[in-house]
């Protein structure tokens, strides 16, 4: 959204009092000031149009560079305002005028072109509400544009599309159907999330852009129960593993098999898993289905490295 303030040369101050009042519409402003008592010349004519194109005034191609609003901040000149009123009229371009003196200098007949803003509440909230439209149709088109990519390239516009995506790690593409309004957390027909897809085969990239758009990291798949931290592990994907530790990850969610990932990684021998897991606080004393935990497969199993990290990062508890 783009506000073109337009206010007499002879009234500078009014702009610096109106500018932060639009601060909470986050919009960018253009200023053009005008002789307060001249009818609009063919120069004036011009130095307004400049502001505008074709291109700015289709509502398909609008962007934060077009002029979206125009707001008259000042008296100005009746046949200025005649001339506004038309450009606004043919163009569908909001005319606004703030503040009583500048209300006042408008003629009755042209009083229906332009909407009054009185005072700096009204301004405030009326801005406040087309920020808030705006946001939800630059949001809708990008959305539209995002499924119209996707279609050109031929690929199906469905999550189980973007679950295959993900699955070969086609970040742009994953990226498109986020844009196009797909939730982080789709899951495949199997029930399986992105984010665990993602962790069994290995495409970092996939796992942090699911991460950044917000993906819960604590979903388990429907297929064996695990979370995209223990899929890790059972893939062997010690970076993706790291980064779900990074971003916060449960680590002591079980799978169908009763399994921690902790418990896991010790049953694979993979000491930098064991070391990553046991760092971050993971329970080693958390029991299976069959009833033993990670500490007692170590131990059992005489895996002595893996005996050696446990005694260093979680030392069990003497009793007194």
């Amino acid at each position: 959204m783009k506000i073109l303030l337009i206010h007499s040369e002879n009234d500078r101050e009014i702009i610096n009092r109106v500018q932060p009042l639009l601060s909470a519409a986050k919009a960018a402003i253009d200023i053009l000031p005008v002789q307060p008592h001249n009818s609009a010349s063919g120069d004036t004519r011009k130095q307004f149009s400049a502001f505008f194109s074709t291109a700015n005034l289709d509502k398909e191609k609008a962007s934060a560079q077009c002029i979206t609003h125009t707001l008259i901040v000042s008296p100005i000149a009746q046949r200025w305002l005649d001339f506004l009123a038309g450009f606004s009229y043919g163009n569908r371009l909001p005319l606004l005028v703030y503040g009583e003196d500048a209300i006042a200098a408008v003629p009755v007949e042209f009083a229906s072109f332009f909407r009054s803003l009185t005072s700096d509440k009204s301004l405030d909230e009326y801005f406040k509400a087309e920020s808030e439209a705006f946001e939800k149709w630059k949001t809708a088109s990008e959305i539209i544009k995002a499924r119209e990519t996707l279609l050109q390239m031929g690929i199906p516009v469905t999550g189980e599309s973007l679950a295959t995506r993900a699955g070969e790690g086609s970040v742009q593409e994953v990226s498109l159907f986020l844009a196009a309004g797909f939730s982080p957390e789709t899951r495949n027909k199997a029930g399986v999330p992105l984010l665990n897809i993602a962790a069994r085969k290995g495409n970092l990239e996939i796992l942090e852009l699911l991460i950044q758009s917000g993906a819960e990291l604590n979903l388990q798949a429907d297929d064996r129960g695990t979370s995209a931290i223990l899929d890790s592990v059972m893939a062997k994907r010690y970076p993706l593993t790291v980064a779900l530790i990074d971003a916060g990850a449960a680590l002591d969610i079980k799978s169908k098999d009763g399994q921690t990932a902790l418990v896991v990684a010790v049953g694979a021998g993979d000491e930098k898993a064991v070391e990553a897991l046991l760092k971050a606080g993971a329970d080693a004393d958390i029991a299976d289905s069959m009833g033993a935990s990670a500490r007692t497969y170590a131990t059992l199993f005489k895996k002595s490295a893996i005996v050696a990290l446990f005694e260093k990062y979680a030392p069990k508890k003497t009793e007194s």
